[in-house]
């Protein structure tokens, strides 16, 4: 998605509350394949990760550009609560909503701010999860319970009153036999914590579909699931599955409900969670 709004020169934001296995970082891989810059919060920093990748002059002549960003992060390559218990500088559910929501909404304020705003269509908030839905989070809370579910749109939108915003789910479900429970399982979690899903997207090894995956949890869930191919493994180059898929993820940009009403001077922010099945 990131990579989409890049050959649209889109202002986006991709933004990595939690993450662990440091010097992995999936910010830092996310901004490499979008050729935009990592940037790293203070806590993050002090796990081993760095700012890295072009400034932002020189990542989009149109302010303000695309960024990845990661807010908290531990060195070991385990689940975040078991990273607090090894590493500590633990993060409470409330201080990674707060700064996850904040993100965002300097984001938005930049945007509203930018000298070019008025051309400025669309924008995308991305924010990913730390594993799959019930993974746990850093307090040991689940993620689908320690993220948040709705932004305020007075913050983003100027709006006369407050009201909140859901955040559109984008829901990566289990393409492996097994997986039709596993995505729905998954999926009815996250609307029984007040999550608006929008889609599921499967992978398929090899193009795929035989199962019939696609087509069971659809019919399930009563939304749309969009299969594609799987991504080759790293370190392989994506610029090949680029071409193949880069359509799709143009189409699922385009399909992002809005967050915000436009206003003058101000685009509208598609703002999404992205989380997985496993």
């Amino acid at each position: 998605l990131m990579r989409a709004a890049a050959a649209r020169s889109l202002p986006s934001l991709f933004l990595k509350p939690v993450q662990t296995g440091v010097p992995d970082s999936d910010g830092a891989f996310v901004a490499r394949a979008a050729g935009c810059q990592h940037v790293v919060g203070e806590h993050a920093a002090a796990a081993g990760l760095s700012t890295s990748g072009p400034s932002p002059s020189a990542a989009s002549a149109t302010p303000p550009p695309q960024r990845a960003l990661t807010l908290f992060a531990w060195r070991p390559a385990v689940s975040p609560h078991v990273a607090v218990e090894r590493e500590g500088r633990g993060v409470s559910d409330a201080e990674l909503r707060r700064a996850t929501v904040a993100e965002i909404d300097r984001f938005a304020a930049a945007l509203a701010a930018s000298p070019m705003a008025d051309g400025l269509p669309d924008a995308l908030a991305l924010v990913e999860t730390a594993g799959g839905v019930a993974s746990p989070s850093p307090s040991r809370s689940l993620q689908c319970d320690a993220l948040p579910t709705a932004l305020p749109t007075a913050k983003l939108a100027e709006a006369p009153r407050a009201t909140e915003t859901p955040l559109p789910a984008l829901l990566v479900g289990d393409a492996a036999l097994g997986g039709i429970s596993a995505t729905v399982c998954a999926a009815e979690l996250l609307r029984s914590r007040g999550h608006a899903l929008h889609e599921v997207v499967l992978f398929e090894p090899g193009g795929g579909g035989g199962l019939g995956n696609a087509e069971a949890i659809g019919a399930a869930l009563g939304v749309r699931v969009r299969s594609l191919p799987a991504p080759p493994p790293l370190p392989e180059p994506l610029d090949g599955w680029w071409e193949e898929v880069g359509a799709h993820f143009a189409e699922l940009l385009d399909g992002l409900p809005r967050a915000c009403t436009p206003l003058p001077a101000q685009p509208r922010l598609a703002a999404a969670s992205s989380s997985g099945a496993g």
